[in-house]
């Protein structure tokens, strides 16, 4: 009977280690910078670490008060997370504190229990605490469940993409604050288009697309909406086929009060047709709203399961390993196995070179990158970080692993250690490629020692 019993335990074993269905290797993005944290760094006036409160009352999907108990060491313009009636959490920005309350810069996405925590997000000014990091993990897991397979196909930076229609009008506005969508002049400066009449706003630059099935990405502060609680915007994507027949492709609505939001506008057009993407106010009234980049995206195929196999994470001090990061992907992924690979202090150029020791010897099914803190931090210009992210997302499918990238956080505008970070972490948002473009060039491979 050994025999027969050992061929049994030989098949198991072989089953058991065997590799995942074969998945497309294109990488996941993950929009931290204008997604997750909405542009937001930092401010000197915070106090630190962890400030802890709780709801004294249920609040609804769509509410923008939070009846809270404390509220001391809440301030304005700050970015906090709250613990939402599904356990996840999910981030906001307060506008205004009150005695008892706090007002949000959005309508809620998900109720908040009676007693439910509310957390500030950031320690210091480099980092989040532990119920931030854990808000970037679950605001993770939320876009890449929404968000398909990406190739992108033409991007348009700031203000370089957008022209004024219906009586709008736009002045320049030159990114200084966490709120500004525009970067340094290289990276083309932002403006501010105001509008008085319902229809008025922006329009993109038509975009010939060669693909069927499409997410266009717009960066935009909706602003300030005379007598409203925070303005709100009509999106629309216009399809202009070949044969002439205009068709309404997608609609949507961005509501904040003064902040920035990432929006993915998915459809599906006939190829070959030109894509305009139009962004007005939809009510009469003074109101001012600030347009940024157009990322037009191939969607490649749809998003997957990653609640399986083994993840691994390289990054810096936000991915240490046995917290913060770490720590939430290990609760969040319960089917799957999650090592960090996370090094303090760490540049990207230091994980690339890194890369082979500590990443390609685990045999990872799935590798998560987050860097670009001590990046721009030490002055590594664009071209360098470009560099960089390439060799990691090229090194990752070499292993046969999916890489998930987190574009960068927001550097702080006065930071503990001086000078302002803002510009040069936004400057890596809107310049670097984190997923391939239609036509792309790889880098060279290192070859792994076997």
């Amino acid at each position: 009977m050994r025999y027969p019993l050992a061929l049994l335990l030989s098949l198991i074993t072989s089953i058991s280690s065997a590799a995942l269905p074969e998945r497309n290797l294109n990488p996941a993005f993950v929009d931290l910078h204008f997604g997750t944290l909405a542009g937001v760094g930092w401010y000197t006036n915070e106090p630190g670490g962890v400030v802890e409160a709780a709801a004294k009352t249920e609040g609804k999907v769509g509410d923008f008060a939070i009846n809270l108990t404390p509220t001391s060491g809440f301030s304005r313009g700050q970015l906090a997370c709250y613990q939402g009636d599904d356990k996840a959490f999910y981030p906001v920005v307060i506008k205004d504190v009150k005695s008892n309350q706090v007002v949000i810069d959005r309508p809620l996405p998900r109720a908040i229990l009676a007693g439910a925590k509310f957390y500030n997000f950031y320690r210091d000014d480099a980092h989040g605490n532990q119920f931030g990091f854990a808000c970037v993990v679950d605001d993770a897991l939320r876009q890449l469940t929404d968000r398909p397979m990406l190739r992108r196909a033409a991007q348009y930076k700031s203000a370089s993409g957008w022209e004024v229609i219906n009586g709008a009008r736009s002045v320049p506005a030159p990114a200084s604050g966490y709120g500004d969508v525009g970067g340094q002049p290289e990276d083309g400066v932002g403006i501010a288009v105001h509008a008085g009449n319902a229809g008025a706003g922006v329009a993109s630059k038509p975009f010939v697309s060669l693909y069927e099935n499409m997410v266009t990405n717009i960066v935009i502060n909706p602003g300030k909406q005379a007598g409203k609680q925070a303005a709100t915007l009509d999106i629309v994507v216009t399809e202009i086929r070949p044969t002439g027949e205009i068709v309404e492709a997608a609609k949507t609505q961005v509501t904040r009060d003064n902040t920035i939001a990432s929006v993915d506008i998915p459809y599906t057009i006939v190829a070959g047709s030109k894509v305009r993407v139009k962004v007005t106010v939809p009510t009469s009234g003074d109101s001012v709203f600030y347009p940024g980049s157009i990322t037009h995206y191939h969607a490649l195929a749809p998003a997957e399961n990653i609640n399986q196999g083994k993840h691994l994470i390289i990054g810096d001090s936000w991915t240490t390993p046995g917290a913060g990061i770490h720590k939430r992907l290990i609760e969040r992924l319960d089917k799957a196995v999650v090592i960090s690979k996370g090094i303090p202090g760490n540049r990207t150029d230091q994980m690339v070179a890194r890369f082979f020791k500590d990443v390609a010897a685990e045999k990872p099914d799935y590798v998560w990158i987050m860097g670009s803190t001590n990046d721009y931090y030490q002055g590594t210009t664009n071209q360098v970080f470009q560099f960089q992210i390439t060799y990691l997302l090229d090194y990752v499918r070499s292993i046969g692993a999916k890489p998930i990238i987190f574009n960068p956080t927001v550097g702080a505008i006065a930071p503990a250690t001086g000078g302002n970070q803002l510009l040069k972490s936004r400057s890596y948002a809107l310049n670097t490629l984190y997923v391939p473009a239609v036509v792309y060039l790889r880098s060279p491979l290192i070859p792994v020692k076997q």
